[in-house]
């Protein structure tokens, strides 16, 4: 404690030059930003439905994750634990807390880094979804512990789109459009900024120091502030959570691709808090694409096809 108080009352002191404590500072900023953020949900119709359709997909990734937990804690101690639990516990565990993080960033001002988050949250969507495809891949997966491994399945399966390529496929025949490029058009702003930010280049620095275009800044951009603009990082999650959506048919009950049901228990299996929230999330999807909420395509940019 003396070595606090000798901080405090020197270095702490000299910074905030007689102001305000520094508790009280960071609350008055944190405050202001929350208010900032306040204003747009209440102002701004498409991002209070989308931020709260993102807060929604958190909690049931959430669930997901809890749910194999908990049926992990109550099976038999003799089972084996399958692959496909094992991976589902790792990915819906992942996708929640980062998206909990997303959201979070979004709320407090914290717009880029939000986008560079992003860009490998979109990594893991793709690879659950062409998991539950293959279960070879998921085998793979499930055994790639080790730092090293997973660096290998990463370069293997996952740099260089190779994972994207395989769900623009599956959604192409989803839709019903061969070789559609809708994946591709939908992620690739999320994609462009990700990337930029996420390395040590100049324009990462740049894009801080001079924010948004879009953005409505009270001060320099390297300070946080919530953002309107930030309404197309939450739409493009929602999209490739759609896609995912697509992909679990009807998990984590009941088989879908070549995955089987991810409960071994009677307990979780006849949860019905589960079906209501499945439900609630199916009719989340439902009214976002009724709404025309979810994909945005200008007329002047309808999703392009290649001739096969």
């Amino acid at each position: 404690m003396r070595v606090r108080e000798t901080f405090d009352s020197t270095i702490l002191k000299d910074f905030y030059q007689g102001r305000e404590t520094p508790i009280d500072r960071e609350q008055d900023e944190l405050n202001s930003r929350r208010s900032k953020f306040k204003n747009i949900l209440e102002n701004d119709t498409d991002f209070y439905l989308l931020h709260r359709c993102t807060n929604i997909s958190a909690g049931w990734l959430s669930m997901l994750a809890a749910s194999v937990v908990e049926d992990f804690a109550n099976a038999p101690k003799t089972s084996e634990p399958l692959d496909e639990q094992v991976a589902a516990l790792a990915f819906f565990s992942r996708l929640a807390n980062d998206l909990w993080a997303i959201i979070e960033l979004i709320e407090t001002g914290f717009d880029l880094q939000a986008r560079a988050l992003t860009r490998s949250y979109l990594e893991h969507v793709d690879a659950l979804i062409c998991c539950i495809q293959d279960k070879e891949l998921t085998k793979e997966f499930v055994r790639a512990v080790e730092p090293e491994d997973s660096n290998a399945f990463w370069h293997k399966y996952i740099s260089k789109n190779k994972l994207k390529i395989r769900v623009s496929i599956f959604i192409s025949e989803k839709i019903g459009v061969q070789n559609s490029k809708l994946v591709d058009i939908l992620r690739e702003d999320a994609e462009l900024s990700g990337s930029m930010l996420l390395h040590p280049t100049v324009t990462a620095g740049l894009s801080t120091a001079f924010g948004n275009e879009d953005g409505d800044y009270e001060s320099y951009p390297i300070f946080p502030t919530p953002l309107a603009a930030s309404v197309g990082i939450l739409r493009t999650i929602l999209i490739h959570l759609f896609w995912l959506w697509f992909a679990m048919e009807s998990l984590p009950k009941t088989a879908a691709g070549q995955w089987r049901g991810l409960f071994l228990t009677d307990a979780l299996q006849n949860n019905r808090e589960l079906d209501r929230f499945a439900t609630i999330y199916s009719k989340m999807f439902g009214f976002l694409l009724d709404n025309q909420l979810l994909m945005i395509v200008s007329d002047s940019n309808e999703v392009p096809t290649t001739s096969p």
